[in-house]
């Protein structure tokens, strides 16, 4: 009884703190609050108004409640994106600390999130047109790998659409490429170790494979990344059948096959954001083909 009392204290202490900053408050005397953004696992996001240099810009405040880890994490992020230079990637401003907190500020890129756009605004995709936004994103991750890093967190709410332009957003779980974490902040972060078993399948598997700290982890997150655009339009059959995504979409057989090697580790997927490239440009230039083409895709699916 009294432990349930303390742990609902806890929680209602760090709702407190974690209370989003208010719009005008002025944050280390320089960045004046325009509008709260949103709030993830370990941060805060505010859009704000650089008094200095009068430009519109993001500030990122690990969350209170966060303590150590919150700022570890953001102090992570911060170096990574200061390697970074690309149209699709946040540019990197600066790194500041008040009073025991931290922010990193970034462009701001005051566009609509994908998660929004299929949850709040009911927004469907064809296949041709997810495959069109994991093309996209593969020009982000391409110079992400080739400057030595992977995001681990390839998801729809880190995507972003401004003026046509595609962004891959927070790199706060980012690392080097081979990097091994300290067990401290894997603990942390609740990762599985590597020999833990985890059922096939399963959340926890995907997000075990996901956060692997080689370039093929974000290929396996666009390939789920592509099947949740594709469910987002998805009515199930009556029967309640469980089905695996294969049949359940109705999808040319290339397409489960190049979906199929995003999700396959080895060998026997694929090991570059350029290798997958390639193919995907293939696959689109097919799809995108006379509509004879298009009909024979779909009905010699592979048995």
């Amino acid at each position: 009884m009294l432990h349930s009392i303390a742990h609902k204290w806890r929680e209602i202490l760090n709702h407190w703190r974690d209370y989003p900053l208010r719009e005008g408050k002025k944050w280390n005397g320089r960045y004046r609050i325009e509008r709260f953004l949103g709030m993830g696992s370990y941060g805060q996001a505010y859009a704000c108004l650089d008094l200095q240099s009068g430009q519109s810009v993001l500030l990122k405040r690990s969350k209170p409640s966060k303590g150590e880890l919150g700022r570890r994490l953001l102090e992570r992020e911060s170096f990574i994106l200061q390697e970074l230079l690309h149209p699709q990637i946040p540019r990197w401003y600066g790194y500041e600390r008040m009073a025991g907190e931290d922010g990193l500020i970034m462009e701001l890129i005051d566009g609509s999130c994908l998660e929004d756009e299929l949850q709040e605004h009911g927004r469907t995709y064809t296949a041709l047109e997810a495959l069109f936004v994991l093309q996209n994103l593969l020009q982000p991750l391409k110079e992400l790998h080739r400057m030595g890093f992977v995001h681990r967190d390839v998801r729809v709410p880190n995507v972003l659409y401004m003026q046509s332009v595609m962004y891959l957003i927070d790199y706060g779980l980012a690392c080097r490429i081979g990097e091994e974490l300290p067990l401290e902040l894997r603990e942390q972060l609740k990762e599985i170790p590597a020999g833990d078993k985890a059922a096939s399948g399963s959340w926890a598997a995907m997000k075990r494979r996901m956060r692997e700290p080689n370039p093929t982890s974000d290929l396996y997150g666009l390939g789920h990344l592509f099947l949740f655009l594709m469910y987002a339009g998805f009515e199930a059959a009556d029967d309640l059948e469980d089905r695996g995504w294969e049949e359940e979409l109705a999808l040319p057989w290339q397409v489960i096959a190049f979906i199929r090697k995003l999700l396959t580790a080895g060998e026997d997927g694929y090991l570059s954001a350029e290798q997958c490239e390639q193919e995907l440009e293939q696959l689109i230039a097919a799809l995108r083909g006379p509509s004879n083409v298009i009909r024979k895709l779909t009905s010699s699916r592979r048995r």
